[in-house]
């Protein structure tokens, strides 16, 4: 009988063992269930938080350089001088600045919202700018050059034709079940050019994955102008302006320095004096008084933010009531 009551308590032992371990183990999933779902309600709400920062900073900006720009009026950047100015001045230079939003900390830059290329009338003039230095010497080139202009075409036309080499909707289809493309239409937004096979090639992404060097379309044409320095690439400078390796490295670390720095000497005496001239025969650094200005970061800096950019013409301080700034970018990414 001792036996057998041992063998007994020996087993509810156990039992009690495994149902305290079960228990154990409830009672820590449950627990790193919760701290999990904590963290992922915080990141939303810290995501949301930034986006309405973002948002109300954009708004302060706007009017800060409309005011700026009604004040001052000040068109050429490369002999401005920021010294000469006691209070800050918002002007499309492309460098990192910094605001107080109620004590959010928010990074932020402005810069020329018409600096690239425009593609209104269609691709072929920009293709030519980007490949004339090489597509004469590259057959390759030269006939990816034809068949993305053909894709193009086909793209944007009304018809069903297929052009040589070209595509239609069956052709996109094959690529990607069940892709409504093309659009038989014209262009709603230029990033559409990636959606056509090899656009990705003629029209690589800036830093933040934007199409930032081809202009929104449908800005008036009549207000274009050569590209800007400030944004300038690698591809604009060697095929576009025509710059070797070194000079368009050269370039680029002049207009990054520039940046960090927006002081007149940088442009007027870090620039060879053959390199300048140029540069200014296929470039501008002038306020073209149309903005992008890219709210970099919203939040402090152990929480998430989201991304904002908004491009528009200046809209000055004085307007009617019920005056509405029409944005051709307005991006929260």
């Amino acid at each position: 009988m001792i036996k057998e009551r041992n063998s007994e308590a020996g087993v509810a032992l156990v039992t009690v063992l495994v149902m305290l371990a079960s228990v154990s183990l409830l009672v820590m999933s449950m627990t790193a269930y919760s701290q999990l779902a904590v963290y992922g309600i915080r990141n939303d709400a810290d995501m949301l938080r930034s986006r309405y920062v973002a948002e109300g900073a954009m708004n302060r900006v706007i009017w800060l350089q409309a005011a700026d720009n009604y004040v001052y009026n000040t068109n050429d950047l490369a002999t401005f001088d920021y010294s000469e100015y006691d209070e800050e001045r918002f002007l499309p230079d492309g460098r990192l600045r910094k605001l107080d939003y109620y004590g959010t900390p928010v990074k932020y830059r402005i810069e020329n919202g018409m600096g690239g290329f425009s593609i209104d009338s269609g691709v072929a003039s920009v293709i030519r700018n980007l490949t004339k230095n090489r597509s004469s010497e590259d057959e390759d080139l030269s006939e990816a050059v034809t068949i993305f202009q053909t894709r193009y075409t086909d793209y944007t036309d009304a018809n069903d034709t297929v052009g040589v080499d070209g595509m239609e909707h069956d052709d996109y289809e094959a690529l990607e079940e069940e892709i409504q493309l093309p659009r038989d239409a014209a262009l709603q937004y230029r990033e559409e050019l990636w959606y056509i096979p090899d656009g990705i090639k003629f029209f690589p992404p800036d830093r933040n994955g934007r199409l930032s060097w081809i202009n929104p379309l449908g800005m008036s044409r009549a207000r274009n102008q050569r590209p800007d320095l400030l944004q300038a690439n690698y591809a604009m400078l060697t095929n576009y302006s025509n710059l070797s390796h070194e000079d368009a490295l050269e370039t680029l670390r002049i207009i990054k320095t520039f940046k960090r720095n927006p002081v007149p000497e940088v442009l007027n005496e870090e620039f060879e004096p053959l390199l300048l001239t140029t540069l200014k025969r296929f470039y501008t650094i002038n306020n073209s008084k149309c903005y992008r200005i890219t709210i970099e970061s919203a939040s402090k800096e152990t929480s998430s933010s989201v991304r904002m950019d908004a491009t528009y013409f200046d809209p000055g301080i004085e307007s009617e009531s019920g005056f509405i700034i029409d944005f051709w970018d307005w991006l929260v990414y």
